[in-house]
């Protein structure tokens, strides 16, 4: 990974500890479409996936998201990752930036997309409860924003619903 690619939305960078590392490792595989199961092991049974396309609620909604991405993209490619130093996520929750480049399969382009992300672990099980992408750090809207924001919601929650009826969500080293 090349250095300095990645913005740091505003936070210190850090070194993350063993475990951090580990759990980062396991997650950008689905990044970087090799969903299998050691990174599916990481999520709780009712985690939810939120970014600005999808909200999806379930680990089996979760694994139709990252499962689906090699059915629009031929590669992912990690450029940086950054473990951020946000005093508001505390560990084992961890938050990093990520500089991801896609190459989508029609039309034939690259996209960029740097993310900040915010893994939210229960800290006695150890697994994630909440997956958050935001791209280019900013907010994912929600039904708190008001009523484009409830109308934002029902589509995301609708995205991941058709998706998940559209994929097979075994990992990868189970197909």
């Amino acid at each position: 990974m090349s250095q300095s690619q990645v913005p740091t939305f505003g936070f210190s960078e850090r070194k993350p500890s063993g475990e951090e590392a580990a759990l980062i490792q396991d997650v950008l595989k689905l990044y970087q479409l090799q969903p299998v199961s050691a990174a599916y092991a990481r999520y709780d049974q009712k985690a939810t996936f939120h970014d600005p396309i999808g909200l999806a609620e379930g680990l089996e909604s979760v694994k139709a998201q990252f499962n689906s991405m090699p059915k629009i993209f031929s590669k992912s490619e990690t450029l940086d990752l950054k473990v951020l130093d946000n005093p508001q996520v505390k560990p084992p929750s961890v938050q990093f930036a990520l500089a991801q480049n896609y190459h989508v399969k029609t039309p034939q382009t690259t996209k960029l997309v740097n993310s900040l992300i915010t893994l939210t672990v229960d800290p006695s099980t150890k697994l994630i409860t909440h997956h958050e992408e935001e791209w280019d750090g900013k907010e994912n809207t929600t039904s708190s924003d008001g009523f484009f924001g409830k109308l934002n919601e029902w589509r995301k929650k609708a995205t991941a619903e058709i998706v998940k009826a559209g994929a097979d969500t075994r990992p990868v080293d189970q197909q």
